[in-house]
């Protein structure tokens, strides 16, 4: 692919979208209005940071649908390594047989998660029954996707993205305190807290479901050299990543919820 391709990411006021360094054209849409896809089917590659929202994977499979027939030759996107694998190996199979070439980012909860999600005013959410997961650095992750972007050895390729240690919400609860975050309480919570779906929701029954079955019959990530590997990347502790990152993660962002 060449150098003038036209190079598209959604996503920019998000955790991930502050680690993008890479002079690229940034836009908003919605998945649902697919008169705000212009801009991205008149690309050659295309960062498409999904919703967590009800319909999600029919809506994606209208804009692949859209794309079938547009300029674009990649789509990169982040999938999951949780509960919402189950959505995204569905929609990873349909852009295969459609011919659509894609990369995913299958990730472990991000560090950022830690501070966006699961800790506020010193109560620290437990989705997991202490369970571990190999947290990821988002840095690694954003330098992944650059790397990716428009070539065709990253076609049609799904990584798996995690962290080199496991946590479990003690682990982590002990890192915080160290670092100057107390911790007055943990607590269990349901699956669909965490992923920002309203009660009100249809998905919210969806999720429950998956969630339930992800702690019970033990969906967790395991650690993953995929990274490594393939872009020679190594992420950092969590306690370096809270001491470096503390200006990122301290603020919420609009698209925070798509992670």
């Amino acid at each position: 692919m060449g150098y003038n391709m036209k190079i598209t990411f959604t996503g920019r006021q998000s955790q991930i979208g502050e680690y993008i360094k890479g002079d690229y054209d940034f836009v908003s849409y919605d998945l649902a209005d697919p008169n705000t896809w212009t801009s991205l089917l008149e690309s050659d590659v295309v960062f498409l940071l999904l919703p967590k929202k009800q319909n999600t994977l029919e809506l994606a499979k209208q804009f692949i649908i859209k794309a079938m027939d547009s300029k674009i030759k990649q789509i990169i996107k982040i999938g999951s390594l949780g509960p919402w694998r189950l959505i995204h190996g569905q929609l990873d199979k349909f852009m295969s047989e459609s011919g659509v070439a894609y990369t995913s980012f299958d990730i472990a909860p991000l560090m950022n998660n830690i501070f966006t999600e699961q800790f506020n005013d010193g109560t620290l959410l437990d989705y997991r029954d202490n369970a571990p997961a190999p947290y990821l650095d988002p840095i690694v992750l954003a330098t992944a996707i650059e790397k990716s972007v428009g070539k065709e050895e990253h076609y049609f390729k799904n990584y798996k993205c995690t962290g080199d240690t496991q946590y479990t919400i003690t682990d982590i609860k002990d890192i915080l305190i160290k670092q100057g975050y107390p911790v007055t309480e943990i607590k269990d919570t349901s699956n669909n807290q965490i992923h920002k779906i309203e009660n009100t929701d249809p998905d919210s029954i969806m999720m429950d479901h998956i969630g339930n079955r992800y702690k019970t019959e033990g969906w967790f990530p395991l650690i993953s050299d995929d990274l490594k590997d393939t872009f020679d990347l190594n992420g950092r502790p969590l306690e370096q990543f809270i001491t470096e990152d503390r200006h990122i993660f301290s603020n919420r962002m609009e698209n925070d919820h798509c992670l």
